[in-house]
């Protein structure tokens, strides 16, 4: 399988994951449409409102990155990357994915291993008492396909620029 077959299996699981996020912003809208016109018209509001908020909020942030990176939908900044020639980009973009993939992995690690923790110590939000853990896991998943896409990413770059 070549990397750009994996970029494109890729581009379409994280598409799925902006869906996903779609959804969450849908679900976000009603729970906080329900809650405006409870509290204002019949003076009740909707309970848990705020805690469903933050953690859809987590998804809706989230899960779409790995997207946006794959479709370059981001803002590049390119003040030096138009001062230097093909080999100072190249180098740039190596150093780019490189960094981004390194640091990306190391906070899927560590949210990883608190999301075991939370999942071992059943840890519930305050007031409504729902899991932090299902948020402590899509934080894992989008970390980790960002980890992911910027690898690709990196691979793709260096055969790139191997065959050049």
């Amino acid at each position: 399988m070549s990397v750009t077959q994996v970029i494109n299996v890729a581009t379409r699981v994280t598409k799925w994951l902006a869906i996903i996020a779609t959804v969450c912003l849908a679900a976000l809208m009603l729970i906080n449409i329900i809650d405006i016109a409870g509290s204002k018209w019949f003076r009740w509001s909707l309970p848990g409102a705020i805690d469903f908020s933050e953690e859809l909020m987590v998804a809706l942030t989230l899960l779409p990155i790995a997207y946006v990176t794959l479709e370059r939908g981001h803002i590049n900044i390119t003040m030096l990357e138009e001062r230097v020639g093909q080999v100072g980009r190249f180098a740039f973009k190596l150093v780019h994915y490189a960094v981004g993939t390194l640091v990306m992995g190391f906070f899927t690690w560590r949210v990883f291993l608190r999301t075991q923790y939370t999942m071992e110590t059943m840890q519930q939000k305050p007031g409504i008492e729902i899991p932090i853990w299902p948020a402590n896991m899509v934080i894992v998943i989008a970390y980790g396909f960002l980890a992911l896409v910027w690898l690709l990413l990196f691979i793709k770059t260096v055969k790139s620029g191997l065959q050049q």
